[in-house]
């Protein structure tokens, strides 16, 4: 359809919301492009956002729901024009970069020695390979099935190889291709990926730590001590027993994976930023979770403290994704009862999961 232009196009998106909104208030943005209504809804937030989805289809134009110092307000705007072909070659190129990268640091860990072992020696990292790569492929492969059932388009994971790291990996990732409907959309995406990757890393380490080594002399040139959180010690009490002060459990590489599947699902569900708890938090708390983001960004400092890795992942949490969080299109309808107590649970785990000295 082509575009009036002024008033006319006005009225015409006037048009389509005056039935929801009792109108007081009409701003006009972008030369007539982008028009906000502010009054009062006269249905529930996720029925009329419903009506204006449908509605605004023939238009391209999409919807968005706030409520602002006791008004609603319905903001249309042209639809984002849709993103180019996806370039799966690119996705599986990353993901195969990243298997061999994470079998050199499982061989690596296994006694690999590059420069006198035959290659096929390499087959000694494919456990731990195995294993990380099977946490972090049923995280995203959660969101991504999430975000589908929500209608939310995304990209297949992006694996990201990093072969001088101990791990291989820098996880991986899926952007988002259209605009998160709502709060619940934007919960059950954010919180999918952490739990279904957890539940994998809870397995990685049980059978790890079945093939892990107990003893009260590590080996000289032993690898860095890893702190824990309170489920993985209960896990590690409930598998081994209890295990005395004076002894050291050296893990298998695929009990490390599970550490690190464990320690990479703490990090996720921080509720800052664009992580996935980032998500979860602001489906939670919405507007005010911009004061619990600064919060949790003071204390991360301050765990800074203790170790400096803590002030690196500040950094990176401040300049590349920010305190604010995006919020959903429509941003009104709260969460359900349901998921709001799944947050809570969400939260606790990052009490149960996490550590102020997750390294040395």
């Amino acid at each position: 359809m082509e575009m009036d232009s002024g008033n006319t196009w006005v009225e015409t998106l006037r048009a389509q919301v005056a039935d929801l909104l009792l109108i007081d208030h009409v701003s006009v943005h972008h030369e007539g492009q982008v028009v906000s209504f502010s009054g009062r809804l006269l249905q529930d937030a996720d029925s009329a956002f419903s009506t204006l989805e449908e509605r605004l289809k023939r238009f391209h134009y999409l919807a968005q729901l706030r409520r602002a110092k006791g008004r609603d307000v319905i903001l249309l705007a042209p639809a984002p024009s849709n993103r180019g072909a996806s370039r799966r070659w690119v996705n599986l190129l990353l993901f195969l970069a990243t298997v061999a990268s994470v079998t050199f640091g499982g061989a690596l860990m296994e006694g690999y020695n590059p420069l006198a072992d035959p290659p096929i020696a390499l087959l000694r990292g494919l456990p731990f390979a195995f294993a990380l790569l099977g946490i972090l492929v049923t995280h995203e492969l959660a969101h991504f099935l999430v975000s589908k059932a929500h209608g939310t388009k995304s990209t297949l994971p992006y694996f990201i190889p990093m072969p001088l790291s101990p791990v291989g990996t820098f996880g991986a990732l899926i952007r988002m291709e259209s605009p998160i409907r709502d709060r619940k959309a934007l919960f059950d995406v954010g919180l999918s990926g952490p739990l279904a990757g957890l539940a994998v890393s809870i397995v990685a380490l049980v059978i790890g730590l079945r093939m892990s080594q107990v003893t009260a002399t590590p080996p000289q040139g032993a690898t860095q001590i890893l702190g824990t959180g309170l489920l993985v010690d209960w896990i590690t009490e409930l598998v081994l027993g209890p295990v005395p002060d004076n002894v050291v459990v050296l893990l298998h590489p695929v009990a490390f994976a599970g550490w690190f599947g464990a320690f990479i699902t703490f990090i996720n569900l921080i509720p800052v930023s664009q992580l996935d708890g980032g998500h979860v938090g602001y489906a939670f708390f919405g507007a005010a979770h911009r004061f619990v983001a600064v919060l949790i960004f003071l204390g991360m400092l301050v765990l800074g403290l203790f170790s400096t890795w803590w002030l690196l992942w500040a950094v990176l949490v401040f300049f590349l994704g920010g305190l604010r969080h995006p919020p959903p299109l429509n941003d009104i309808t709260p969460l359900d009862v349901k998921r709001k107590v799944l947050a809570i649970f969400s939260f606790a785990l990052i009490f149960l999961l996490g550590t102020p000295q997750p390294f040395g």
